[in-house]
């Protein structure tokens, strides 16, 4: 377990946020005296939920089974609007929220702009998708989805806790997050979205391996933002 206090200001005894990367897209969080999951797909999952955020409905992202091993009957399901229906879920869309107690949580863009399935066709249009701000222990954590760097996000901000990908390909590169890192200013900054996996599309067995290289991604905003390369199923407390 890894503790980092830099994010703390102005409080006599630290608010922790523990932020577990289980692989790919999905972590899970413990803040607010809850268990919050984004992407729930790789991983382990022998503990129940009180908050799923579910991007969209791509299965690297959005898995039935195993978001029927972390949900009871209280367990709320955010997710975007084209994907309610698959997940039983309340369909959200950009600029809208979501609250209870403690714990904000705001919809916001996800999108390609530059890379197409095919001509004129973005493998995560406009509309498709969603990123998540969620606000809790006196902290602003941005998990942003599969996108790639779009004009919404000079509004995001301030950022305490990004949860950025950088595989490419599908979304947006190393040198990409980069540039969204310069422009959103977060405090620490964690990679995802890299790697190998093996995922069904549609009925379509898919072996993804989007080989960007982490560290190469730390030594890029050396100076600029805190960056913390997580394995599996390692934690951050922050």
């Amino acid at each position: 377990m890894i503790i980092i206090n830099t994010l703390i200001t102005n409080q006599r005894e630290p608010i922790r946020m523990e932020i577990t990367w289980l692989g790919w897209s999905s972590f899970k969080v413990k803040t607010s005296g809850k268990t919050i999951y984004f992407d729930p797909v790789f991983g382990d999952y022998s503990e129940p939920g009180n908050l799923v955020m579910i991007s969209h409905s791509h299965s690297d992202h959005s898995d039935s089974k195993i978001l029927s091993k972390i949900r009871n009957s209280d367990t709320i399901v955010l997710t975007s609007k084209q994907n309610q229906e698959a997940v039983n879920g309340i369909g959200l869309v950009a600029g809208e929220t979501w609250s209870e107690g403690q714990l904000h949580v705001t919809a916001c863009h996800a999108y390609n702009i530059i890379r197409m399935r095919q001509p004129g066709i973005p493998f995560h249009p406009k509309g498709f998708g969603l990123g998540w701000i969620m606000e809790s222990e006196h902290k602003r954590l941005y998990f942003l989805g599969d996108t790639e760097l779009i004009p919404e996000m000079k509004d995001f901000g301030p950022i305490d806790i990004m949860l950025v990908p950088i595989g490419g390909f599908f979304l947006m590169d190393i040198d990409e997050a980069v540039k969204t890192v310069k422009l959103i200013k977060p405090r620490l900054v964690i990679p995802m979205h890299f790697g190998v996996i093996d995922v069904v599309f549609g009925t379509e067995p898919s072996h993804i391996e989007l080989k960007a290289d982490p560290k190469e991604f730390v030594q890029k905003l050396s100076g600029i933002s805190e960056v913390k390369i997580l394995t599996h199923g390692e934690s951050i407390i922050v």
